[in-house]
C-alpha cells in the first residue's frame, strides 16, 4: 500500500470518532456494525429515508441516535453517506448547507464509481473522500461474517486519507489508495468480475436446466467448475488457467456448440468466445477457422 505514515491528519484520534449514518442500506449498516462492535468508533446517529429501516440498525447499536429528519443530525467528526449514487450530491450539499460542518469535518460516500469531488460543494469548506469494500454485500448478516480481510479502495482530500485507514483497519479492510480519475473505470472492472460471474453461472444454469437436467444438478456442475478455476486463478494468471477447446483451437467442438445454441444463446457465446481467444496462443489460421464458426455473418462481410 501506498505509504501515508506522513500525512498528519486534522481530526481528533486521540478519543473515538463521532460517526453520522446517512442512509441506512446493506453496506452502510454493516460497517456501521462493524464499526461499533470494534469499539473504536462512535456510531452516534443515524438518518434513512424510511424509517423503519433505520431501527434495524438499532437493533444491532442500541446506543445509537436515530433521526427522521436529516437536518437533525448532532455534529459529528465524520458523515458517511450511504444512499445510492444518484442521491449522493444532493445528501452531500444539504448537510453542508444544514449543519455546522469545519474544514476538519469528513464527509465520505461508499460509492465504486463516484470519486470524492462529488461530496465538494461550492463553499469547499469540509474535507471529503470516499471508501469502497471490494464484497458482494448480499446481505447484512453475510457481510457481518465473510467482510474481513477484504480489500477496501480509499481516496480523498490528503489530510483525510489516514482517517479513511483507520476507518478501514476498524472494519478489518485492508485499505489501498486510488487515484480519483480512475474510479469509473476501476468500478467497471469489479463490477465485470462480480456481476458477469453470476451472469455467466446463469447463462450456464439455464443451457443445462433446458435439457432434461434437474435444477439441483445443474447448480452443482455449474458451480463446481465456476469455484475450480476462480481456485486456480489464485496461482496462476488467465492464459494458464484456460482450459477447453477454444484454448486448443478444436473448431470440431466448438461447431457442435454453436449448433446446439440458440440465436440468444449463441449471442452471448459469440462474445464470451472472441474474448477468450485473446487468452490463447492459436495460429491465425486456428483463429480464424474458429472466429467462422461463432460469427459467421460477420466473417462472411469482412
Amino acid at each position: 500500500m501506498t505509504n501515508i505514515s506522513t500525512i498528519q491528519p486534522q481530526l481528533n484520534m486521540s478519543s473515538q470518532l463521532r460517526v453520522n449514518i446517512i442512509g441506512t442500506g446493506k453496506v452502510a449498516s454493516s460497517l456501521a456494525i462493524i464499526w461499533h462492535q470494534s469499539k473504536l468508533i462512535n456510531i452516534q446517529a443515524a438518518w434513512n429515508r424510511s424509517f423503519i429501516t433505520a431501527q434495524n440498525l438499532k437493533n444491532h447499536i442500541p446506543s445509537i441516535q436515530l433521526y427522521k429528519e436529516l437536518n437533525n443530525l448532532p455534529p459529528a467528526d465524520i458523515y458517511v453517506i450511504g444512499v445510492s449514487d444518484q442521491a449522493i450530491e444532493k445528501i452531500s450539499w444539504q448537510i453542508q448547507q444544514n449543519h455546522c460542518l469545519t474544514r476538519n469535518s469528513l464527509v465520505i460516500h461508499l460509492s465504486g464509481a463516484l470519486d470524492s469531488k462529488i461530496l465538494k460543494s461550492n463553499q469547499n469548506k469540509v474535507l471529503a473522500g470516499s471508501l469502497h469494500p471490494v464484497f458482494p454485500f448480499a446481505s447484512i448478516e453475510i457481510a457481518l461474517n465473510q467482510l474481513a480481510g477484504h480489500m477496501c479502495a480509499i481516496e480523498g482530500d490528503k489530510v483525510a486519507l489516514p482517517i479513511l485507514q483507520q476507518l478501514a483497519q476498524a472494519a478489518k479492510l485492508n485499505s489501498f489508495i486510488i487515484d480519483a480519475n480512475q474510479k469509473s473505470r476501476y468500478h467497471t472492472a469489479l463490477s465485470a468480475s462480480a456481476n458477469f460471474l453470476v451472469t455467466l453461472n446463469a447463462y450456464a444454469r439455464n443451457i443445462l436446466t433446458s435439457l432434461s437436467i434437474p435444477k439441483s444438478l445443474a447448480e452443482q456442475l455449474v458451480n463446481q467448475l465456476m469455484q475450480q478455476n476462480l481456485n486456480q486463478l489464485q496461482t496462476m494468471v488467465p492464459e494458464e488457467a484456460l482450459t477447453g477447446p477454444i484454448k486448443r483451437g478444436d473448431s470440431t467442438t466448438i461447431a457442435k456448440h454453436w449448433q446446439a445454441l440458440n440465436t440468444t444463446e449463441q449471442e452471448i457465446y459469440s462474445v464470451l468466445a472472441k474474448q477468450t481467444l485473446n487468452l490463447t496462443k492459436l495460429s491465425q489460421d486456428k483463429r480464424q477457422q474458429i472466429l467462422q464458426i461463432i460469427s459467421p455473418t460477420q466473417t462472411k462481410q469482412d
